[in-house]
């Protein structure tokens, strides 16, 4: 019988700031630093685009917490280099998208459909909030990197059911307006 992945609670923030805490898979002992260890996480984060779902990074004991907790700190580092924070990237990048559902569609079969739409491609979703008072519903994704923003989006709209989808992040493309046609001259 295999032996049931060992599941932590890691804290990732970028020096103090967007603390969040997300599960992980515990994958052992990092060699040479005491007491951290190498995660994969098993969520997708709110507040960091990466690391970000099936992400391997090294968390390490707060020397300021008496709890244990193991922490990962983006420790600034410019969007550009977020990588070289990460132990081993699992392919994905971060998405955010809102759905309202239409006037009398109930929620529940919408977000499931949505996720369902989703797991078609390959894309975890996490649900951050519901919708309420014909206000959206928002969902935290994370795409595998062959697919971009449209396949996403196109693929979401699979869902057979009344929903409005927007996506919030990465912002969408703005649609350009077609060049007017030189004249041509006689």
């Amino acid at each position: 019988m295999a032996k049931k992945p060992r599941l932590l609670k890691v804290l990732l923030q970028d020096r103090g700031e967007d603390a969040e805490t997300p599960w992980a898979v515990d994958l052992g002992a990092v060699r040479g630093r005491k007491g951290a260890r190498r995660v994969r996480l098993v969520n997708v984060p709110f507040l960091h685009a990466k690391p970000t779902y099936d992400d391997v990074i090294i968390v390490e004991p707060d020397p300021a917490d008496g709890d244990g907790l193991l922490v990962w700190d983006a420790q600034g580092v410019a969007w550009s280099k977020i990588g070289t924070r990460i132990d081993k990237d699992g392919g994905r990048w971060a998405a955010i998208v809102d759905y309202l559902p239409g006037k009398g569609v109930e929620v529940r079969p919408v977000y499931d459909a949505i996720c369902a739409a989703a797991r078609k491609k390959k894309i975890v979703t996490e649900g951050c909030f519901a919708p309420r008072d014909r206000e959206p519903g928002r969902l935290y994704l994370a795409v595998p990197e062959a697919l971009e923003p449209a396949d996403v989006m196109k693929q979401l709209a699979t869902v057979k059911l009344a929903v409005k989808l927007t996506l919030v992040h990465p912002a969408p493309a703005k649609k350009r307006k077609p060049k007017p046609k030189a004249k041509k001259k006689n």
